[in-house]
């Protein structure tokens, strides 16, 4: 019994004026308005955590450190390797290189030790050093890893009004031409196949994403009947909220300017600080009411569907 229960006990008497369910009710509605006690210091301490992790990412960049190792170029290495790995993406922003190590970038093509890298280093062999004009144009970027474990980016270009391929070695910062002309052709042919992307089922995927998320988040509601409304459960909660929904676009701003949304490890990396965010958000104001339940299988579904993406467009 509530010290609130036992003065309005004192207060009404033995013979109270008011029924036992109207009685029931008052002191329902007084405890229900008595100060709530929110969580220990745990859960601000996980949320600022997540916030300084995700600014650390930010500011080291881990996505553009370079994997050269100072010794031949890739032609002398192509004359004495083979190549056991190769991936390529089609980029035309020569200023940029946008390929990494196989599961490391979003959309290039990944092949290991077969017919495709015997392509390029047929391509590779017949390469002699050249002078760069304006009738090249860059269309792809290529990563290669050799047997000695030595791993190098190139830029491929082609030109405007013949078939001739060239690349730039970006570890000399050497621009080469491909003379043979069987090599050029049949590495051609492969570079720029048909792409398989089908625009109509990208939108068919995304309609059923929609739709999963919407038929999840209502499961979850309906099993352990989580209210919908009111939105926040207080104007603390609605202000933390509105300050992560600020930080998560100045976050996504950033990835994108830097070019980093294209590294599966840095997606994965701000998707899973962005969530935990709002779990521990979600379980430091609305536990009682099993918020934060929402909050978990909507990031568990998220991870899920970025995964089955990414291994749809590898």
């Amino acid at each position: 019994m509530t010290s609130f229960k036992k003065k309005l006990d004192e207060e009404i008497g033995e013979a109270p004026r008011f029924t036992k369910a109207l009685q029931e009710r008052i002191v329902h509605s007084a405890e229900q308005h008595q100060p709530k006690q929110n969580g220990g210091w745990q859960y601000p301490t996980i949320i600022v955590a997540a916030i300084v992790t995700l600014l650390f990412l930010i500011a080291s960049g881990p996505w553009e450190r370079t994997e050269y190792v100072q010794h031949a170029s890739i032609v002398e290495l192509a004359q004495i390797e083979e190549i056991q790995q190769l991936s390529i993406v089609q980029n035309w922003d020569e200023d940029r290189i946008n390929v990494g190590r196989i599961g490391w970038v979003i959309g290039q093509q990944e092949f290991t030790k077969g017919t495709e890298t015997k392509l390029i280093e047929n391509v590779l062999q017949n390469a002699v050093v050249a002078q760069k004009n304006d009738d090249y144009y860059g269309v792809s970027d290529v990563w290669v890893a050799f047997d000695n474990g030595q791993t190098v980016k190139v830029k491929m270009f082609k030109n405007k009004d013949k078939e001739q391929l060239a690349f730039l070695d970006i570890q000399t910062n050497t621009f080469y031409q491909v003379n043979d002309e069987q090599a050029v052709i049949e590495f051609t042919n492969f570079l720029f196949k048909e792409d398989p992307f089908n625009f109509t089922v990208f939108l068919l995927w995304i309609g059923v994403i929609i739709l999963g998320a919407w038929i999840t988040e209502r499961a979850v509601r309906w099993k352990f009947n989580i209210p919908k409304e009111p939105k926040y459960v207080s104007v603390n909660h609605q202000r933390v909220v509105f300050t992560f929904k600020v930080i998560n676009i100045i976050a996504i701003t950033i990835f994108n300017l830097k070019g980093w949304i294209i590294y599966i490890a840095a997606d994965f990396t701000l998707i899973i600080t962005l969530t935990l965010i709002n779990v521990a958000t979600e379980y430091y104001f609305g536990r009682h009411e099993k918020r934060h339940y929402v909050a978990v299988t909507t990031t568990t579904y998220l991870l899920i569907v970025f995964t089955a993406f990414i291994i749809w467009v590898q």
